[in-house]
Parts: structure tokens; sequence; C-alpha cells
């Protein structure tokens, strides 16, 4: 049950700009992703301190939900309106914090990844984390 309330905390600010907001269908997303990646509740856990992830399995569970709420296309890459949108959101009408948002798309939104889709939403969480770091960017506001 700890991993159902880690995950759908953080999924909040993934999804809240999806229409369909049903709680079943993020849990069932959820164990999906957890389950087809192998991914352990330790590596859940890594992932959502913003650690490294630690394994294959957490970063194949990172690229599932990445491309679950629609922030990886089926080519690996990100969808950098949808993340825009989602950083609007975690920015809750602060302009500054929008701003930084931006500059965490146009900074991580390009840069060169792995075609291993797993890899690359790695390389892409790291980029936004350390982006974050170094700008200032909030990443937690619920």
């Amino acid at each position: 049950m700890k991993f159902f309330n880690v995950i759908l905390i953080v999924c909040v600010a993934f999804i809240s700009y999806i229409e369909c907001v049903d709680i079943e269908e993020i849990k069932a997303a959820v164990v999906k992703c957890k389950e087809s990646s192998g991914a352990t509740d330790e590596d859940v856990k890594r992932i959502f301190k913003r650690q490294p992830a630690a394994s294959k399995e957490a970063k194949c569970l990172h690229a599932c939900v990445m491309q679950f709420v629609g922030l990886m296309n089926d080519d690996g890459k990100m969808d950098k309106e949808k993340a825009l949108e989602i950083l609007k959101i975690i920015a809750a009408g602060d302009e500054e914090q929008e701003k930084l948002g931006l500059e965490i798309v146009e900074t991580c939104g390009d840069i060169e990844v792995n075609e291993d889709h797993c890899e690359a939403s790695e390389e892409y969480r790291m980029c936004m984390r350390d982006k974050a770091v170094e700008n200032g960017f909030k990443l937690v506001r619920i």
C-alpha cells in the first residue's frame, strides 16, 4: 500500500492535465508498469527521492510511467509541450517558477538520449532534476 501512496502523490503532478482522472486507472497503470518492468518498491522509493535509478528495472518503470502520462513518445523522445504543461501546473501560477520550468524543458527536451527508452527516461529525469536544482525550480508543490 505504501507503494501506491508514494506513486499516486507524485503522479498527481504528472497527470492532473489528463481529463480522465480515474484513480483506479492510475493504480492499474502503475501496477502494470511496475510488473512489466520488474521494478521493486525500493526502486520506486529511489526514483521519488530523486536519486538515480539503481537498476534497469527502475529505469524501465519510469519510462513506462512517462509514456503513460504522455511525456515520452513512441520514439523515446520527450514531448516538450506535455512537459511544459506539467511544469506549469507544478509552478502553480508563479511566473518566476514558470520561467524556470521553461528553462528546464528547453535544456532537457532536446538532449541526445540513448535509443533504449529505459535509459532515455533516466537521462531525461536526471537532466530535469539537475537543472531544477541548478536554477531553483521547486519540483514538489503538492
